[in-house]
């Protein structure tokens, strides 16, 4: 089975030349599988955040695969990746911005650009769990 997120070698440096340069990530290799329920834990500043975000992130050094492509080598790979891949904070009672949680889930999709009818569809797909 082909990973559906993978890092190899990532490393990333916060701050780089300068004083305050900081490794977050060095050379960590993750793979992770479609359906898989996967729970990411350590200390405070230990870099879990920094891994998730690397669809956000560029990488100081290393690759972030989405089905076997590196996520960084051409902007519309990104853009395209980062309309499929979400993330779920750990507090989202601290997270959400908008009056309701269905206007917070839309707004993603509407991001997107998608029609309202696709972004109503979406949100109710997510939120029935």
């Amino acid at each position: 089975m082909q990973p559906i997120i993978e890092t190899k070698q990532l490393t990333h440096i916060y701050s780089e030349g300068t004083p305050f340069q900081r490794a977050a990530l060095n050379a960590v290799d993750f793979t992770a599988y479609r359906g898989e329920y996967l729970g990411i834990i350590g200390h405070t500043g230990s870099g879990k955040s920094t891994l998730m975000q690397h669809g956000l992130l560029k990488p100081t050094s290393g690759q972030v695969l989405y089905e076997g492509q590196d996520i960084w080598a051409d902007p519309k790979l990104t853009r395209q990746t980062r309309f499929n891949v979400g993330l779920v904070f750990q507090y989202p009672e601290y997270q959400l911005f908008e009056e309701t949680v269905h206007k917070d889930i839309a707004f993603g999709p509407g991001n997107m650009g998608l029609d309202p009818d696709e972004i109503d569809a979406r949100v109710r797909r997510a939120a029935a769990f």
